[in-house]
Parts: structure tokens; sequence; C-alpha cells
């Protein structure tokens, strides 16, 4: 099932619907559709008519073959569109936010496509296809409208629900690994991002995983903490959160935070569900999601 705005895309329009119906080879026609050559309201029918069918036939045999093709042309889309040339107006789109630029419009457009796959037909995304969305969403959220950064952080959501946690946790770190000045307001896009998106996966991932990658994380995680903007700090603390339920305070450190990072963390700690549960007695519920060797 599907969120409301993607399962709002997939709805059958009538053109859209006949678009899926008066071809033999659905995907190649869709991806036609998206071509650069064609105006924008067709590549819109283009991505409603990928939306319906992945919601209508998400285990068609086209998909075997087809899906990297498309996946690829919506990121490629993605990675063009804020320098990109249009061939008519994009008026039409039912934009998140009238203050979008054109580009942007039709990236979020692009951007609600690729989560219709990942929602609907989650189970073709490979280890290539991971790195490729991974990288792909992280690089357009820098300086990015707000719709943008929230559209692509669904979609990372959308990916970790379903692809090899581990996976996504190699691809997540390299984006960690940058520099951050203490004396800057601005949210560094992609690393504020992938700390929102590592909040939904370190309790799937192995613990010796979280373990190897503590000497790199915990300095990037004494800085953040430390960081002007709220957000970033807010992100880091949602992190050290669930990595305390996974690996305990002794190995993260938190003992060498200052009083007020200690007490705040604290208070999240107290606060979440898995304590709660623990207080109440309460054993955790089974994992219902798929298991990787």
């Amino acid at each position: 099932m599907g969120t409301p705005v993607v399962n709002l895309l997939a709805r059958a329009s009538p053109l859209s619907a006949e678009k899926v119906r008066e071809t033999g080879d659905v995907l190649g026609a869709i991806v036609s559709m998206l071509s650069d050559r064609l105006s924008p309201h067709e590549q819109s029918l283009g991505i409603k008519a990928l939306a319906l069918f992945a919601k209508e036939n998400p285990t068609h045999p086209s998909w075997d073959e087809k899906f990297p093709l498309v996946l690829d042309c919506l990121l490629d889309h993605i990675k063009k569109m804020p320098t990109a040339e249009f061939y008519g107006p994009v008026d039409f789109i039912r934009s998140p936010s009238k203050n979008l630029s054109d580009c942007h419009q039709m990236q979020h457009l692009f951007l609600q496509g690729v989560r219709s796959l990942l929602q609907f037909v989650p189970g073709y995304v490979g280890r290539e296809q991971t790195e490729a969305i991974i990288c792909c969403m992280l690089e357009c959220t820098k300086d990015a409208p707000f719709e943008i950064v929230h559209t692509a952080e669904r979609a990372l959501q959308n990916l970790i629900a379903g692809a090899n946690p581990q996976t996504c946790f190699e691809y997540l770190l390299p984006f960690t690994s940058v520099q951050i000045d203490l004396a800057d307001k601005s949210n560094p896009s992609a690393l504020l991002s992938t700390l929102r998106t590592m909040k939904h996966l370190i309790d799937r991932i192995p613990t010796d995983s979280l373990r190897n990658a503590l000497p790199s994380l915990l300095p990037l995680f004494h800085a953040t903490l430390s960081h002007k903007s709220v957000d970033m700090r807010k992100a880091t603390v949602f992190v050290l959160v669930e990595m305390h339920f996974m690996l305990g305070d002794d190995e993260l450190g938190l003992d060498e935070l200052t009083d007020c990072q200690r007490r705040l963390i604290d208070v999240y700690i107290e606060r979440h569900p898995k304590r709660l549960n623990m207080m109440a007695g309460v054993a955790p519920k089974p994992s219902t999601r798929p298991i990787y060797a």
C-alpha cells in the first residue's frame, strides 16, 4: 500500500490509463514519454502512467527486464532537472508549493515517480540500484527547497523499508565524511538527510557493523551536537538515541558530552517507545521485515 501522495499519483486518469492500455510494451512506452524531447505535460502523463502500472501490475514480467531502465531514466532526470529547459509550460502540475520554480516542480514530479517504484515494486531494487538511489536522493538536496529535500528523504525511507539494511548503511556512510563548520548556521543538506535516514535504519543493522563505524561517526556526532542548526542537533540526538538501544551508553561515549547534551539525549531515551515498553513489561513485537543474509 502506497502513501496518500503516491496513491493519488497512481490514480487512473483518462489519459494516463489510455497510455497504459494502448501498447503491449507499457514500460518501454513510459520511458519514451519521459524523453527530453517531449513536453512537461507528456512527461507528467508518463509519470502517472508509471505509478498506475506499478500499483496495478507489481508482478508483471516486464519489470524483470525494464526496472533498471525505468529507474535510471527517473534518476537521470532528477540529476539534470535544476538546469533543464522545457518545451512547454508546467503550470498544469499540482505543485506542493506555488513558490517552486519550473525546474523544481518537474524534479519533484520525478522524485514521486521514484517513490512509486519503491512503494509498489521494491523487490526489483538490487545492490547497484540501492547505491544509485541513495546517491541521487542525497545529492539532489543540495541548495534545494524544502519540498525537494522532504520528498527525497521520504524516498530514502521507502528504500530502506525494503532494501538490505546493511547495504543501505554502507552507502550512507560516505555522506557522513564531511567537514563541519560550527560557525555556519546553514545545514550541510546531504549530511542532515543522511542522519535523518539513519534514524530509521539503526535498529536493523548488525551491532558489529555499528561498532565498526563508531570511530568515524562519534567525532562527527560530537561536532553536529554543537552545530548552530537546531535541525542538525536534533537529527544527531535521534540517531544517538537509536544507537543507545543497540549498543548502550559506554560504547557511545555519552559521558564525554556536555551536561546539556546528555540531558537532552536522556529525555528522548525516556520518551522512546522501546523504553516505555520496557517500563510497562511489554515484550517487543517480532519484526515483519525481510531477513537478509
